[in-house]
C-alpha cells in the first residue's frame, strides 16, 4: 500500500511548518517541504527537523512539479490565496489545509479562539493566565507564535486550549468541519487588505471564528462588525462601557453580570498593563474566563498582575531624562494611534515599513495630531513624509537606526521617544520580531553610551525595586 505524501508549502521561521511536518510524519505521511527561501535563511527550522527521517527538501523553488504524487498540501498562513500552486492543487484534487486545521481536527479538549485586529495576543495570554490560576490545565498557542501540535503528548480532554488565530488562518477554515467552544473578539477594524483584497473579505474571514463557536461569542459592545456576525453559539456576551453589557467598565472599576459569579472584578488602576486600550483586552479575557467556569477573585488576581508581552507598549528604557517606549508589534496605524493616545507630553515617533493598503493621506493626518516630531524609515517613508502636517518636524530615512538617531537628536529631557512602526516589516525585514530586535540593539547601545539608565519595571511605571 502506497504511503500518503504531504507537501508543506512554506516552512517558515515561527514553527508552524516544523510542527505540521513532525505531526504528519507521526501520522505516517511521507514529507516534501518547499519554501522559496534558501536553506541558510531557514536554518533554525531546518535544524529543528534534522531528526525527522524521509523528508524530501525542495527549498528555493515553487513550481507545479511540487504537487506530483502529493495527497495533502499544508499551506503556511503567509502564502497568499492567489498563489498558483493552490489553484493547481484544487485542479488536481489535492486537499489543501494548514497547521491550525490539523490541530482543530485532532485536539480532544475545549478550544477558545481569540481574534480581532489588535490585542489578540494580549487577550489570549490573559485568558490562559487566569484559567491557570483557577487550576484549569491550559495550553496557549496559535498565531501568538507557538504551534499547539507540538504539545500533542500533553493533550487531554480536560484541557482548555487558548488559540490566537489570524484572519489569514481563519480564511482557510471550514466552520462546518472545525468547531470550537467559544470565540473571543477584540475590536475589528481593518488590516491585511493587501492579503485579503478588500475590507469585506477581511471581515468575512474574521466572521468564521463566530461561525465555529458552539457555546459563546464574546465581543465589544461597540464593535458593529462582530455584532453582525452570524453564529450558532448559545450566547453572545458583550463587554465595554455601555449599560447592560455583561462585563462592563463603570468609572475605574470592571464589573461582571455573568451568571454564577456576578459582581465587581477589579479596579483599573491596579492593572500593570499600560494604556487605556488594555482595559478592553482585560474585559474580553474576563468574560471568557468566567464563561469557562473561572471565579472572580482568582481571575482578578491573574489579570491585575499580568505584565505586557514582548514588543507590546511598555517602557524599554529611561536614558538621559528621556523615556523610550517599545511598541514594535504595531504593523497597523490604529495600534500606533492607541499607543500615542496613552503617552503624555511631547512624543517623538519613529515609524515606517511596508504599507498593507497604500493609504497615506489619512494616516498622515491622524498621526500628525498626536506627535511632536516624526522620523520615518522604510518603503512607506517617502510617501508618508509629504502628507504629515507642516507643524510636525518630519525626517525621512533609509533605515531604522537613522530614524531612531534622528528622534534622539530631536528629543529633550522630560520627553518621550516611541518606536511603533504602524506598517508591516516585509520591505526590509523577514518579520516584525527581527525589526524589533534591531530596535532593542539600538536601545542597548544608547544605554551603554550614556551609562545613566536604570532598569524599569515590566509595566514601565518606574525603577525596578
Amino acid at each position: 500500500m502506497r504511503r500518503k505524501r504531504a507537501l508543506i508549502l512554506g516552512l517558515g521561521r515561527f514553527g508552524g511548518g516544523v510542527a505540521a511536518a513532525a505531526f504528519l510524519r507521526g501520522q505516517g505521511y511521507r514529507l516534501r517541504i518547499a519554501d522559496r527561501a534558501q536553506e541558510e535563511q531557514l536554518s533554525e527550522s531546518v535544524q529543528a527537523l534534522s531528526e525527522v527521517s524521509d523528508i524530501e527538501w525542495t527549498l528555493g523553488r515553487e513550481d507545479p512539479g511540487l504537487l506530483d504524487g502529493v495527497d495533502l498540501l499544508v499551506c503556511n498562513p503567509a502564502v497568499p490565496p492567489n498563489h498558483p500552486l493552490l489553484a493547481d492543487a484544487t485542479t488536481r484534487g489535492v486537499r489543501v489545509t494548514q497547521e491550525v486545521n490539523l490541530f482543530l481536527e485532532s485536539y480532544p479538549g475545549k478550544i477558545v479562539a481569540v481574534t480581532g485586529t489588535n490585542g489578540k495576543s494580549t487577550t489570549a495570554n490573559l485568558i490562559a493566565r487566569a484559567l491557570g490560576r483557577d487550576g484549569v490545565e491550559t495550553l496557549l498557542g496559535g498565531n501568538i507564535g507557538h504551534s499547539l501540535l507540538l504539545e500533542k503528548p500533553r493533550w487531554n480532554a480536560d484541557q482548555v486550549a487558548v488559540l490566537e488565530i489570524s484572519s489569514a488562518q481563519l480564511q482557510r477554515i471550514d466552520p462546518t468541519r472545525h468547531r470550537i467552544e467559544g470565540a473571543v473578539f477584540t475590536r475589528i477594524t481593518q488590516d491585511h487588505l493587501d492579503w485579503h483584497g478588500s475590507l469585506d473579505a477581511y471581515h468575512a474571514a474574521k466572521a468564521r471564528a463566530a461561525a465555529m463557536a458552539d457555546e459563546f461569542v464574546v465581543c465589544s459592545d461597540e464593535d458593529t462588525v462582530a455584532e453582525r456576525m452570524e453564529h450558532g453559539a448559545r450566547q453572545m456576551i458583550r463587554y465595554g462601557s455601555k449599560p447592560g453589557s455583561d462585563v462592563r467598565r463603570e468609572g475605574n472599576r470592571v464589573w461582571s453580570d455573568l451568571s454564577g459569579d456576578p459582581g465587581p472584578i477589579l479596579d483599573t488602576p491596579a492593572l500593570r498593563l499600560p494604556g487605556e486600550f488594555q482595559v478592553e483586552n482585560v474585559m474580553a479575557a474576563c468574560a471568557a474566563v468566567l464563561l469557562l467556569g473561572g471565579h472572580r477573585h482568582s481571575t482578578a488576581m491573574a489579570l491585575a498582575t499580568s505584565t505586557p508581552l514582548p514588543f507590546r507598549l511598555q517602557l524599554a528604557a529611561a536614558v538621559a531624562g528621556r523615556k523610550i517606549y517599545d511598541n514594535s508589534v504595531s504593523t497597523q496605524v490604529e495600534s500606533t494611534l492607541s499607543a500615542l493616545e496613552n503617552l503624555p507630553g511631547s512624543v517623538h515617533w519613529v515609524g515606517g515599513g511596508k504599507s498593507k493598503d497604500n493609504r497615506f493621506q489619512e494616516p498622515g493626518g491622524l498621526l500628525s495630531d498626536c506627535v511632536t516630531t516624526a522620523h520615518l524609515f522604510g518603503s512607506s517613508a517617502a510617501r508618508l513624509g509629504p502628507v504629515m502636517s507642516a507643524k510636525v518636524t518630519t525626517t525621512v530615512h533609509d533605515d531604522l537606526e537613522e530614524a531612531l538617531d534622528a528622534a534622539w537628536a530631536e528629543s529633550e529631557v522630560g520627553e518621550t521617544i516611541l518606536f511603533s512602526p504602524a506598517f508591516a516589516s516585509f520591505d526590509q525585514f523577514p518579520n516584525f520580531t527581527l525589526r524589533a530586535a534591531r530596535f532593542a540593539t539600538w536601545v542597548h547601545k544608547l544605554r551603554a553610551r550614556h551609562g545613566d539608565s536604570s532598569p524599569t519595571t515590566a509595566d514601565g511605571s518606574g525603577p525596578a525595586r
